[in-house]
């Protein structure tokens, strides 16, 4: 994607923490396979919110507990790193407990199963996606918010 940046560990500025961008100067943040591993996610949340701009998305995915552990809790057979497990809901009660009602909007949630081996037994690695996504959109807080 051009003008895309990525960020990792090692970007200048970055601490880990704090994505150093201004507020709201973000069209997008995009987050695959990491969520899982983050012991802050709901700080992690709330600062990818933080730096998109109103009608700027947040695409996260993460693995699927039913689908990748086939179990609901760590820890992962397959990742020692992962600190929790998701579930669609799992993944939407995170966001909805880190971020003010009425100030995104829920546009894409779903399981990712192309290609899944539904067939192989839990002691073997899944193939295929086994995965969750979620997509949410920023959206301006109402005046009202702002009034209180």
């Amino acid at each position: 994607m051009p003008g895309a940046i990525g960020v990792d560990i090692d970007y200048p500025g970055y601490d880990g923490r704090i994505l150093p961008f201004a507020n709201a100067s973000q069209d997008a943040v995009y987050s695959s396979h990491c969520l899982e591993h983050i012991a802050d996610h709901i700080k992690a949340i709330q600062e990818w919110h933080r730096v998109l701009r109103i009608g700027g998305h947040i695409i996260t995915v993460v693995p699927s507990a039913h689908l990748y552990e086939r179990r609901a809790r760590v820890p992962s057979r397959w990742n020692t790193d992962h600190r929790r497990t998701y579930t669609p809901a799992t993944l939407l009660a995170e966001f909805e407990a880190a971020l003010p009602p009425n100030t995104y909007r829920v546009r894409h949630l779903a399981d990712n199963d192309a290609g899944y081996r539904y067939d192989l037994p839990p002691e073997i690695h899944p193939e295929g996606a086994y995965e969750i996504e979620l997509v949410v959109e920023k959206i301006a807080a109402p005046g009202w918010m702002m009034a209180g």
